[in-house]
């Protein structure tokens, strides 16, 4: 009987942990992405700031989301990969700007 009530214990414990793990797990997905947004809309200011053009907050995580694509993409394929988190900075800032450029050019 003693020995059911420890497995009992400890199967208890080991869901509770399982559950937390899942919890910390999905926190961690959560606010990987929150940095992401914030990454990316710091990079579109910066870049709508080099370009001289003032965009929204929305606008700005667009950019530099799809400049993270675009200049991953483009430094590619010169053989340039980031290997750190300011590299990528730089890189999703240089590509926002060619993405605020490409779509100048198109507007006019």
């Amino acid at each position: 009987m003693i020995t059911l009530l420890i497995l009992f214990i400890i199967a208890l414990i080991c869901l509770l942990v399982g559950c937390l793990m899942g919890l910390f797990s999905l926190m961690g997905v959560f606010f990987s992405l929150l940095t992401g947004v914030l990454v990316g809309a710091l990079a579109g200011w910066l870049a709508g700031r080099f370009m001289g053009t003032e965009t929204s907050f929305g606008l700005n995580v667009v950019l530099g989301v799809l400049g993270s694509f675009v200049g991953e993409f483009l430094f590619g394929l010169l053989g340039v990969h980031a290997n750190g988190s300011f590299s990528s900075f730089v890189i999703s800032v240089v590509g926002a700007c060619i993405c605020i450029w490409v779509g100048q050019k198109i507007s006019r």
